[in-house]
């Protein structure tokens, strides 16, 4: 694995700046051995958990330790075949502990809404999504993270137009982050998704390339 991510792109580390605290994090490729954290983080008797199942959009829950394994294989067979790492683990530099995720994903056919134009939209765009263990919160990590995504990945070097993100109309804190990283709210998505068993609302937030601290999840 070390030979293979020598040549691949945007692999990391890349050190965040976080005015709140003189504790230093930074993003970098998943490895196999993130995966006992992935569980014991996501696992239902992880308090931690509750939260960012209720506020992200796809994770199994209960999360067991064979999704961390399908989560952490597929992302490190992507970044094979792709030659470029598009998900990076949230880590606390002093121990390298795995503390969230982050990622730029396709949403190519799966659509939340029916209007063609923002379908078409998509369809030629990445979004973005994230999350971070309590313990971590409203340090800065999360926007710092984002910022960094979309412009120096994203928009950098991908060289992509915009980047979007969904989050749930509950969610004021994720909300409050993307427009402190200059994603501006598109369009309120009514029964978006289910989750637990009930229709959820959601808003669409767009960051469109030549725009420029509390965390949360999306």
């Amino acid at each position: 694995m070390n030979s293979l991510l020598n040549q691949i792109k945007f692999i990391g580390p890349y050190e965040l700046i976080l005015p709140k605290t003189t504790e230093r994090f930074h993003l970098s490729a998943l490895k196999t051995s993130d995966i006992p954290q992935i569980t014991s983080l996501l696992e239902s008797t992880n308090v931690n958990s509750i939260d960012i199942h209720k506020s992200t959009i796809s994770l199994p829950n209960p999360y067991t330790l064979s999704d961390a394994k399908w989560f952490v294989n597929k992302s490190i067979e992507e970044y094979r075949t792709t030659s470029r790492c598009n998900i990076w683990a949230i880590r606390n530099s002093s121990n390298d502990e795995y503390i969230g995720c982050i990622g730029l994903h396709s949403f190519k056919g799966k659509y939340l809404f029916e209007d063609e134009r923002d379908k078409a939209l998509l369809d030629e765009g990445y979004g973005i999504g994230y999350y971070i263990s309590l313990k971590y919160r409203n340090l800065g990590i999360v926007s710092s993270s984002v910022k960094f995504v979309c412009d120096e990945i994203a928009f950098k070097e991908l060289r992509l137009d915009y980047v979007f993100a969904y989050v749930f109309t509950d969610n004021v804190k994720s909300q409050n982050l993307l427009k402190k990283c200059d994603f501006k709210l598109i369009k309120l998505l009514p029964n978006a998704l289910e989750k637990s068993g009930e229709l959820r609302d959601m808003y669409l937030f767009i960051k469109e390339r030549g725009g420029d601290d509390d965390d949360e999840n999306n």
